[in-house]
């Protein structure tokens, strides 16, 4: 299958990206990574025992997806809503280290800052604790949320929403978010979660991932054919401009609003961790849509940005160099 894309459009669009600027909204979270070996299994238990070395923290979630923003050389702030602690005094620090103007984190001391902890031996995975509320935001902190993404939406390309299902974007938020957006001619993405997916209606792009598409539509995209048929029931009925179904090594299945339905070809490379593709995907996606990029182009960006990704241990992004790499990358 040839590709929208070919080494000179690529690099054309990767340095149209510099041009956009976007406002990033949702769940931002701290991913904590405890990296250690393993050598035996424990006495106690049928568990391994993890000798732990580098402890260390990135941005997650919502947080991720800006980094990913930022990463390809587009502009982008922060609205997000965390508790009122020292992590969440780290994660701005971070963000604001990243480049990302404005951060708006607004503090709510009746919960915690998202905390996804991962224990990974050698290279492999082997523990995720989490700690999180999923309570729905409360009038206050929700009121100052959407004041901020008032005044940060000025000057920007896109809003792209980013559900974690943390309770940041909810029945009252949502709608205010969209017609935020709207009210200022700006595109909107967003990675949907099943349990709201009927309000985003009309938005410029939609991805998710396989089991996401199936608990929206109850049809199981279990290879491209049924995908292609997901992607088209959903986009149809939420009337989004593009929407995609991620399919991990199969690509994604692309729909356009009043078009025919395709499969965006995956880039072949070996697969070391999946963690935080989906932000990826969704960045290069918006980002290409927001730099004027068909459907088909921005698809194809953003299964080469995945391909990078996948490639590296742990929540990674992707940068142009590393895209146009994979140009000459056996």
């Amino acid at each position: 299958m040839s590709r929208p894309l070919d080494a000179a459009g690529l690099a054309h669009l990767l340095d149209a990206l510099a041009e956009v600027r976007v406002l990033v909204v949702g769940d931002a979270m701290l991913d904590e990574y405890v990296w250690g070996t393993a050598e035996r299994v424990s006495p106690e238990a049928p568990v391994l025992i993890v000798r732990a070395g580098e402890v260390t923290q990135v941005p997650g979630g919502a947080g991720n997806v800006l980094g990913n923003v930022l990463a390809l050389g587009a502009r982008a702030g922060l609205c997000a809503v965390v508790g009122d602690d020292a992590p969440a005094t780290g994660l701005e620090r971070q963000l604001t280290a990243a480049g990302a103007a404005p951060v708006c984190l607004i503090r709510d001391p009746g919960r915690p800052t998202t905390i996804k902890t991962r224990v990974v031996a050698q290279t492999q995975q082997v523990l995720r604790i989490d700690r999180e509320s999923h309570a729905p935001l409360e009038n206050g902190p929700a009121a100052a949320l959407l004041a901020a993404v008032s005044a940060a939406l000025e000057g920007c390309h896109g809003l792209l929403l980013s559900d974690y299902d943390k309770g940041v974007l909810t029945p009252e938020t949502i709608p205010a978010l969209l017609a935020a957006a709207r009210a200022r001619g700006v595109k909107v993405g967003v990675n949907a979660k099943p349990r709201l997916a009927g309000l985003y209606e009309g938005v410029d792009l939609v991805t998710v991932n396989r089991a996401e598409a199936e608990a929206i539509c109850g049809l199981a995209p279990d290879n491209q054919p049924h995908a292609a048929h997901a992607a088209q029931w959903i986009g149809e009925h939420l009337g989004s401009g593009v929407t995609l179904v991620t399919l991990g090594a199969q690509g994604a299945a692309l729909h356009e609003r009043g078009g025919a339905t395709s499969l965006a070809a995956p880039v072949p490379v070996p697969v070391y961790d999946v963690a935080g593709a989906g932000d990826t995907t969704i960045a290069a996606a918006f980002l290409g849509l927001c730099a004027g990029a068909t459907a088909a182009e921005a698809a194809d960006l953003a299964m080469r940005a995945a391909a990078v990704v996948v490639r590296k241990v742990g929540v990674a992004t992707a940068g142009p160099h590393e895209i146009l790499a994979l140009e000459t990358t056996p």
